[in-house]
């Protein structure tokens, strides 16, 4: 890498200025990338190793925060009233 480095060095003349908050701004855009990469492989998961296995058929589960359904057989809770 520092041969390549050093072969195009001579090449490219900079006429720009890159002060330490322009650096710092591409150092967050590349870690924000990388978080959100990792955060897509996470989600789709089972979809991706559904793909590369050959798999067709993929069950999801609903998402944690959502209420999954009752029980067709469970009755429903009685409500309790006040009475004064």
């Amino acid at each position: 890498m520092h041969i390549l480095i050093s072969f195009l060095a001579p090449l490219a003349k900079p006429h720009a200025y890159l002060d330490p908050g322009s650096g710092s701004i591409i150092v967050q855009l590349l870690v924000a990338a990388g978080l959100g990469a990792a955060f897509a492989v996470r989600v789709y998961w089972k979809k991706i190793k559904a793909f590369f296995s050959g798999k067709k058929n993929v069950e999801e589960k609903p998402a944690e925060d959502t209420p999954a359904e009752e029980p067709k057989d469970s009755k429903p809770a009685k409500k309790k009233s006040k009475k004064k």
